[in-house]
């Protein structure tokens, strides 16, 4: 529980300090014809990448020492045979999952080419696996069930996707969102 309240107050305070940061280049972007709804979904996006870049190297010391210890785990689900299983699950896994569901939702939603199931969940399942490949080498776990656990994030998030393209894709909010920027006056979007 520790971990999931450390990724909240830390998720706050990220967004209170970016959006002081970000409100000269707001005003910059928004002269430029870049509305302020559409930056706010690369906002997103950017914020997502950085938590879990957070998570994944700096929430943890790094250890470089030559005596650490390297930890592998390939066998999926391994954490169920442990004693405190449901623990594990709740402070280690629901975590990576709520972690990467604002990827998987700001992905295809900034970035076009990113639109279809494939493309989103492939990107986040190579960007996992990166992330645990490297893991392993700074002295932190190496974990097959992260990676599981971080594509049902990915997974989760295009689906809030898809539900809010469904329910909004003739709103002109919507379109701004996705950078469709010639709206006639009949709401009707056009490329």
């Amino acid at each position: 529980m520790h971990r999931i309240t450390a990724y909240i107050e830390f998720g706050l305070i990220l967004v209170i300090i970016i959006s002081i940061i970000y409100l000269p280049f707001l005003f910059i972007l928004k002269k430029r014809g870049v509305s302020p709804v559409r930056q706010l979904a690369g906002l997103g996006l950017g914020c997502s990448l950085f938590l879990i870049f957070f998570a994944a190297f700096l929430f943890m010391p790094i250890d470089f020492s030559l005596n650490r210890h390297f930890s592998c785990n390939l066998i999926p689900l391994h954490f169920l045979l442990e004693e405190d299983s449901l623990r594990l699950f709740i402070t280690e896994k629901i975590p990576n999952i709520l972690l990467f569901i604002p990827l998987g939702f700001f992905l295809p939603l900034t970035l076009g080419k990113f639109r279809t199931f494939k493309q989103t969940t492939l990107s986040a399942l190579g960007l996992t696996c990166c992330i645990e490949f490297s893991q392993y080498f700074i002295g932190r776990s190496a974990d097959i069930d992260d990676v599981i656990t971080n594509f049902i994030g990915s997974v989760i998030g295009y689906g809030i996707y898809k539900i809010a393209e469904k329910l909004l894709q003739q709103t002109v909010f919507w379109q701004k969102l996705l950078g469709n920027t010639l709206i006639n006056t009949k709401n009707e979007v056009k490329k």
